[in-house]
């Protein structure tokens, strides 16, 4: 009974100093024009979010060569009091999207990447 009251105080005392959890896991992406499918690897950067593609994998489920493959596509993701991350999204087609967020509900990472007036949302599945 103690340990859960530990754990509770202490789930209260980070909400209360702001520390968000990070997301890490592996995550796929929705997939291109081409059925390409990326494997992102998100983990903590200090207190922020990085991630860099792991992996690409064609329709049929196989690795596929990919140039995306070891480049990092967060940057500077800072955490936000609501739980989110806002900071730099860079596309594995090198677009630069400054004004991204990234919010996770359950099994799913939202991503809303903005450069001025042009936003995407895209959803990103969890696999590990």
């Amino acid at each position: 009974m103690a340990a859960m009251v530990l754990g509770i105080y202490a789930g209260a005392a980070q909400a209360q100093e702001g520390q968000v959890e990070v997301p890490r896991g592996l995550w796929q992406t929705e997939p291109d024009t081409f059925g390409v499918v990326l494997l992102v690897r998100t983990r903590a950067c200090g207190r922020s979010l990085c991630a860099r593609v792991e992996r690409a994998k064609n329709r049929a489920g196989y690795d596929a060569p990919s140039g995306a493959v070891g480049q990092k596509v967060f940057w500077s993701m800072d955490p936000r009091p609501d739980g989110s991350f806002f900071g730099e999204y860079r596309s594995p087609k090198a677009e630069q999207f400054r004004e991204s967020r990234v919010e996770v509900a359950g099994r799913i990472l939202r991503l809303r990447a903005c450069r001025k007036q042009d936003c995407r949302a895209t959803e990103w599945k969890r696999v590990k």
